[in-house]
């Protein structure tokens, strides 16, 4: 239907027509509950979402979905809207909780935060009351701990602070 419309001649709808009566054709109540023009607004949600972050133009698609496939079938223009409210309402309140929790979920610790729990040797001696030095994997660290630890002694990194490791002594 829009791909006809698109199709005409546009010199005879110019010569007929003004701007204006052409916009509100264009625009008109059986262009816009078209399944077409629903197909583009979900395709036009889709990529909205992927250039911003939070899920909030995603959580409309499931409503311009089920007002296209209501569409596709026949459905009128009052149930396409009721469609789309609640198939927006399911991608709002459902949908939209779900996504935001699984991205935000911890997933690999990367950088300095991949150190806890690694494993390193003191290589120079680590006082309660001073800093020594550790290596973990290839790289040396100043490092602190609770209490003394001696030259040589395997430990764990506990955490990270700044361009230290705080670490203990391993069993």
């Amino acid at each position: 239907m829009i791909i006809d419309r698109l199709l005409q001649d546009s010199e005879a709808a110019t010569e007929s027509q003004g701007f204006f009566s052409q916009l509100a054709e264009a625009f008109s109540p059986e262009v816009l509950m078209s399944w077409e023009f629903w197909t583009v607004a979900s395709a036009v949600l889709l990529v909205g979402e992927i250039l911003t972050a939070g899920f909030l133009l995603g959580a409309f698609v499931p409503g311009t979905v089920l007002s296209a496939i209501l569409a596709a079938l026949g459905v009128g223009m009052q149930g396409q809207l009721w469609g789309f409210i609640a198939g927006t309402l399911v991608g709002l309140v459902v949908l939209r909780p779900i996504v935001i929790r699984k991205a935000q979920e911890g997933g690999v610790p990367s950088n300095v935060d991949a150190l806890v729990g690694e494993s390193a040797v003191v290589t120079e001696a680590i006082g309660a009351d001073a800093p020594g030095r550790v290596r973990i994997r290839s790289e040396e660290w100043r490092a602190t701990a609770a209490n003394d630890i001696e030259l040589g002694a395997r430990v764990s990194v506990v955490r990270v602070a700044g361009n230290a490791v705080h670490v203990q002594a391993r069993d």
